[in-house]
């Protein structure tokens, strides 16, 4: 069979071959001209007797908990955390609670929070002019918003912060509760 290519590009294609070949085995012979021959020896010899140097004691630690022998670990891990809040979602949206709006959990002993105003805001008000409203009034924001669109506020001087809040362009409505209700 006869060789496609162009008969000069044959005899370049040799020449660079034997060039790469003759750079090729120089270098090797130079390396090799440099090795220490009873060095190489012994650790082939050690490699072969399987005797090798002793790694260090964080390298074997290391070693035994690579990552895939802590895949089972970490994946069982997650399970669990995944189950637990799971379970405390549960706990916290169960059937018995349903007809009742709103639920309050809090650390025993504490004083239960207490509301006084009732307010309604604009449906078009953004979350800036509502903070904004009640941070000129004072009052803090209990609950809401509950089943008819409310909010339940605490304000230390409730009169004060119902007059302020009527003022303010992103509030619809506010209301004096008759006693302090809790959220």
């Amino acid at each position: 069979m006869t060789d496609p290519r162009h008969p000069d590009d044959q005899r370049l294609q040799e020449a660079l071959d034997d060039t790469l070949m003759t750079t090729l085995r120089s270098a090797i012979a130079e390396q090799a001209a440099q090795m220490d021959p009873e060095h190489g020896l012994a650790q082939l010899h050690q490699r072969l007797q399987g005797k090798t140097e002793k790694a260090s004691l964080w390298r074997r630690v290391l070693d035994r908990l690579a990552w895939p022998a802590l895949a089972p670990l970490t994946i069982t891990a997650l399970a669990s955390v995944c189950i637990a809040q799971s379970w405390l979602l549960r706990q916290a949206y169960s059937p018995e609670l349903a007809d009742e709006p709103l639920a309050w959990r809090s650390v025993n002993g504490g004083a239960p929070a207490t509301a006084n105003l009732r307010i309604h805001f604009k449906p078009g008000a953004t979350v800036a002019q509502v903070s904004a409203a009640l941070e000129v009034a004072q009052a803090a924001m209990m609950a809401g918003p509950l089943s008819d669109g409310s909010y339940l506020l605490d304000a230390a001087d409730a009169q004060t912060a119902r007059s302020s809040l009527q003022s303010n362009s992103a509030v619809s409505e506010v209301t004096m509760m008759a006693g302090p209700a809790k959220p």
